[in-house]
């Protein structure tokens, strides 16, 4: 292949890599100095999260004022918060463009086939957001694992004679992220004049959460009727290990039928891309001739078949 065209593609690949790093590492604040940039928000805002990052001005400030408040707007902002990526919207869609581009770029250079530029510069585009939805997901499963030993200590506190709030302070300031951050926000939003009924419906809203759910609901329950919030809190904390270990034994006896998922996905598009590199012109009556265009068309319809269904059997609820 061409050396300037090597060197363009790889240009473009380390341009976008740079610049997306950038971005990320930019919104890598402490999660402290976020909660008290919002601290003086309104209880709409806090449980929207639209928060901003401090020290760095809105990359697109045009877009942002077209689209905020929309429910698109609002669910990205959620998203990259349940990832604990510190961006803005408008900075994850970017993070998206550049990644798009230089997919598109790269598979189209190095094959020579607009057909594969067009696909890697898609897997590109969905790139960013994979990796935040199983960043977010990561950080769900951190925080169920945290959850029991959270509920012991804020049970423990109140047998103490501590008040809930103080209960939340000691969690927050003993365990680690990403409780301890989520408990360390409720904590802002109660300073602020928000009520602890509210803080906790943003808690719930921000971690989208079944067993803080349950949390939630035993401790509105308590602060409207009353009883002993302790005994609850130690009886949840016990089905949520439960509920913890159970998923455990799933994941281990699932793992390799997504392993395999994976690696049926992943196969033909890596190969094709790999044969396209050696030898140009090898699939050239794929992308040029009409029976080769309606097997790709029908490979790719399979294919998306084929992931739902091994997604669909690989879901268990518990």
């Amino acid at each position: 292949m061409d050396p300037l065209t090597l060197a363009l593609a790889g240009g473009v690949l380390v341009f976008a890599l740079v610049v997306a790093l950038l971005l990320v590492l930019a919104g890598g604040q402490s999660a402290s100095e976020r909660l008290a940039e919002s601290s003086g928000a309104s209880h709409d805002a806090a449980v929207a999260v639209d928060s901003v990052p401090l020290g760095r001005a809105d990359p697109l400030p045009g877009l942002s004022d077209v689209v905020e408040g929309t429910p698109f707007w609002e669910n990205m902002q959620m998203q990259l918060l349940r990832a604990g990526l510190l961006l803005r919207p408008s900075e994850a869609l970017i993070i998206s463009t550049i990644s798009m581009v230089a997919g598109l770029v790269l598979g189209w250079v190095l094959t020579g086939q607009p057909i594969l530029g067009i696909l890697t510069g898609a897997l590109g585009l969905g790139a960013p957001y994979m990796y935040m939805t199983q960043r977010a997901a990561r950080r769900q499963a951190a925080l169920t694992s945290q959850l029991p030993d959270a509920l012991d200590m804020l049970g423990s506190a109140l047998r103490s004679g501590y008040a809930l709030t103080r209960g939340f302070q000691v969690v927050a300031s003993q365990m680690h992220p990403p409780i301890s951050e989520e408990f360390e926000r409720v904590l802002q939003e109660v300073q602020v004049g928000i009520s602890v009924s509210e803080a906790l419906d943003g808690l719930l809203m921000r971690t989208d959460s079944y067993d803080l759910e349950l949390m939630v609901a035993a401790m509105q329950t308590q602060l409207t009727m009353g009883g002993n919030l302790a005994e609850v809190l130690d009886k949840i904390a016990h089905m949520i290990r439960e509920r913890v270990r159970l998923q455990g034994e799933i994941n281990a006896a699932t793992s390799e039928g997504r392993m395999s998922a994976g690696i049926l996905i992943a196969m033909p598009i890596v190969m094709s891309i790999v044969i396209s590199v050696v030898n140009p012109n090898y699939l050239d009556p794929l992308f040029h001739e009409r029976l080769g265009i309606m097997m790709l068309m029908g490979a790719g319809m399979l294919m998306l078949a084929g992931i739902v269904i091994i997604k669909k059997m690989l879901e268990i609820d518990i």
